[in-house]
């Protein structure tokens, strides 16, 4: 019988329950020797330290304490770092990949799958104008002319080809859509896998169709600007499901409040918003709480789904979530 990986499992009960279902349990038990957290709340840097000496996996959510260089010199063992929730990054020290010794993963491919059906959804249900036509019928107008418009044959423009995005293009697929791309990073033959086409960021932003999927990096802050978000072009459906700080947001709610195109939105620069954020008052404007990425079934695969790929690698077989050095840079 092989020797159980060490596993320290750093979320709460609570936490836990969200991330980690009864298969996920009985995984942890049978392939690891777990250490769980029964403290009823998120360990402090000065709980946690004492309990790395043997860890040679760490499982990690939302909430755990960030794995400081000081914290990863008292875990000489430790040969995984596994995220049960988005990026790693400012988590962990940046330098963590480079000797080699820890290799990290996170579910963030898991979350993108959601997040790719957030866009669709949200996609479909500004299309058909669900919320107008609702309004309509409860104030007792019964098939006033007002019609829904249908996604088969449409452009979509997409910012930034993110694992979020090709979910999102995976399930656009059965549509027959034309999808634009701008990402500086793309390939030509990455982009003809994808089956889309390499255009520039001021072309995506003149599809009728926008969505934005660029990671929140120094390099991306602001990215779509006043002069790039005046070419939306009129009845453009424009979505945002990546990070608020990637473009002017002064300038999308002014371009919103002239009632030019529609949109849906689930980041904000500041979040929760202000009570008296003028985006409330726009009623062609879809809201929703940066849960984008949060459902009941995808929350609740995370922790499995980067323990199977832990496994995997101490079988020596290919990694699906593992954070390579190469792509740790670009990384949100």
């Amino acid at each position: 019988m092989s020797r159980k990986l060490k596993a320290l499992v750093l979320p709460p009960a609570a936490r836990l329950d969200m991330v980690c279902s009864t298969a996920c349990r009985r995984l942890l038990e049978q392939e690891c020797d777990p250490v769980w957290n029964e403290t009823g709340a998120d360990y402090t840097p000065e709980q946690l330290s004492p309990l790395l000496s043997d860890a040679e996996l760490i499982l990690t959510s939302w909430g755990s304490p960030l794995l400081t260089e000081e914290l990863l010199r008292e875990a000489p063992r430790l040969r995984y770092i596994a995220h049960a929730a988005g990026t790693l990054k400012r988590r962990v020290p940046d330098n963590v990949l480079e000797s080699g010794r820890v290799r990290l993963f996170s579910a963030a491919p898991r979350i993108a799958r959601s997040v790719g059906e957030y866009c669709l959804a949200a996609l479909l249900h500004l299309l058909w104008r669900f919320p107008q036509m609702d309004a309509q019928v409860r104030s007792g107008l019964w098939k006033n002319g007002a019609l829904g418009r249908e996604l088969r044959d449409q452009t979509v423009g997409i910012v930034s080809a993110s694992s979020t995005a090709r979910a999102f293009i995976d399930l656009l697929q059965p549509f027959g859509v034309h999808i634009r791309v701008y990402d500086p990073f793309l390939s030509p033959a990455a982009a003809e896998q994808l089956g889309v086409v390499i255009v520039s960021l001021e072309d995506v932003m003149q599809c009728p169709i926008i969505s934005v999927h660029a990671p929140s990096l120094p390099e991306t802050k602001g990215l779509l600007t006043a002069e790039l978000l005046r070419l939306i072009p009129d009845g453009a459906i424009f979505i945002n499901s990546s990070r608020g700080a990637v473009l002017d947001e002064a300038a999308l709610t002014a371009e919103l409040a002239t009632g030019r195109f529609v949109a849906a939105l689930d980041v904000l620069q500041q979040e929760p918003p202000q009570p008296d954020h003028p985006l409330f008052g726009l009623d062609h404007v879809l809201l929703t709480p940066h849960i984008a990425g949060m459902t009941v079934e995808g929350c609740l695969s995370l922790m499995e789904e980067v323990l199977l790929d832990v496994l995997r690698a101490e079988r020596g077989e290919t990694t699906r979530y593992e954070i390579k050095a190469q792509a740790w840079a670009v990384m949100a």
